[in-house]
This record gives structure tokens, C-alpha cells and sequence, in this order.
């Protein structure tokens, strides 16, 4: 199965996700889009679509003069049935590409933090089985409405809408199932110093929050990443 990867920095590569997906079976096609890769006009010759993170926002296309493009394509994904997955900001341009709000929200998620799934994901084909809470990587200052149909998957006490899935395809995640260890000391090291002091706290607790929790996201990670590539196998078949 060949994945079409749309990275949208290279601080925020495919990861856990990317390995997993490798593992299982995928071939990985990845684009450089904010450096100016030349990103595929068609779905043609990929069964899947992977949209990445990165420190743009996605209401911004001064930010992302790609992004048009890239909300073209998961259109064309979603609309053949060929399966999503957007991360972070791709979970936003997934939201935005389907006519939904994407805005600054109210405060900022950095570290790792508790998520909890709504019902509607105890059967779901992904997250189905999955504990009611899970702890994974969080990095976002902006949220999302959920686009008119979206079936809400997961909240957390700071942010309602950490997941959704849209038809029986397309996904978005804005948690970090991707993100390991040196990805997130990565991002950590990027803060200056107004945003370091700022999140004095979570910074001096990284270390022991990762420590603790990212074993079993790591779980959750792969979990994601096989049910997805089913569905791509199933889709494809």
C-alpha cells in the first residue's frame, strides 16, 4: 500500500506512526510541502493520505501557501473512500477543508495530557477497544469545529474536539499519536525564552511525563496506525 505522507515541517516527521505504518507493510511517499515539494494534482497512485503537524496555523495560508492544495487532496482522498489520517495541524486542514472553523483557542495543550473517548468511539474501527483515558502527546495552540457530519471521537478538559472521524475514512487526531520521545524534546528546545518561562512547569516535568506515559501511547500509536492501514487494505481491495 503506497501512503501519501504531506509533511508540513521537518521538526514533525511521521514518527511512531511512520514506523508502524512501515512495519505493517506500507510503502511511505513523503512530501516536503512547506519546502516547496510538488505535492501530487490526484489520489492517483496512493491508497492512502497522511497529513502531518507543524507550527503553522492552519487558518493562515500566508503561513501555508500549500494548504489549499492539501485540503484539495484530502477532499479527493476522502471523497474516493481512500483513507485520511491528519495529525495536529493535518487534523485542522482536514476540519477546515470540510467547510468547519479553525481558530486560536483559549489556552494552549503542551506535554502530555489526559484525553478521554466519547462513546461514539467504543466500536469505532480505530479507537474501538481502547481504554476510556488515555495519555498522549500534546502540542497545539489552535482548535476546530467539527465539520458538519464528523463523528466526535475524543475531548480533554482543556480542548472538546481531539478527534474525529468524517464518513468511514477520513480521520483527525489533534493529540500526537506520531510523536516520540526526541520529537517532543525537539519542539521543547524550539521554545524561546518568553515561551520556555511561560510553560516553566510542563517543561521541568517532560522528562518524568514521558517517562510514564509514552509506553503506553507508543501502544496506542501502533494500535491506530494497524486498524488504519486495514482500513487502506480494505479500501484498496
Amino acid at each position: 500500500m503506497r501512503i501519501l505522507v504531506v509533511q508540513n515541517n521537518r521538526n514533525a516527521p511521521a514518527g511512531l506512526v511512520g514506523d508502524a505504518l512501515t512495519e505493517f507493510g506500507a510503502t511511505l511517499v513523503t512530501v516536503a510541502a512547506d519546502e516547496g515539494e510538488a505535492l501530487p494534482a490526484t489520489p492517483e497512485g496512493y491508497h492512502g493520505l497522511l497529513v502531518l503537524g507543524g507550527p503553522q496555523d492552519a487558518w493562515n495560508d500566508a503561513q501555508g501557501p500549500h494548504f489549499p492544495q492539501v485540503m484539495d487532496l484530502i477532499r479527493a482522498f476522502a471523497a474516493e473512500e481512500r483513507p485520511v489520517m491528519g495529525i495536529c495541524l493535518g487534523a485542522q486542514l482536514a476540519a477546515r477543508a470540510f467547510g468547519a472553523r479553525v481558530y486560536r483557542h483559549s489556552v494552549a495543550e503542551i506535554g502530555v495530557g489526559a484525553i478521554r473517548l466519547f462513546n461514539a468511539a467504543s466500536d469505532d474501527p480505530l479507537l474501538g477497544g481502547l481504554a476510556p483515558e488515555l495519555h498522549m502527546v500534546q502540542w497545539h495552540y489552535d482548535t476546530f469545529e467539527f465539520p458538519e457530519g464528523a463523528v466526535p471521537l475524543a475531548w480533554s478538559e482543556a480542548c472538546m474536539r481531539q478527534a474525529f472521524r468524517l464518513g468511514r475514512s477520513l480521520y483527525a487526531f489533534q493529540f500526537h499519536p506520531e510523536a516520540d520521545a526526541a520529537i517532543v524534546r525537539g519542539w521543547a528546545e524550539k521554545f524561546g525564552v518568553d515561551s520556555r518561562e511561560r510553560n516553566r512547569a510542563v517543561l521541568d516535568g517532560l522528562d518524568a511525563a514521558l517517562e510514564r506515559h509514552l509506553p503506553a501511547a507508543e501502544t496506542v500509536a501502533r494500535t491506530i496506525s494497524r486498524r488504519w492501514l486495514d482500513l487502506v487494505i480494505e479500501r484498496a481491495v
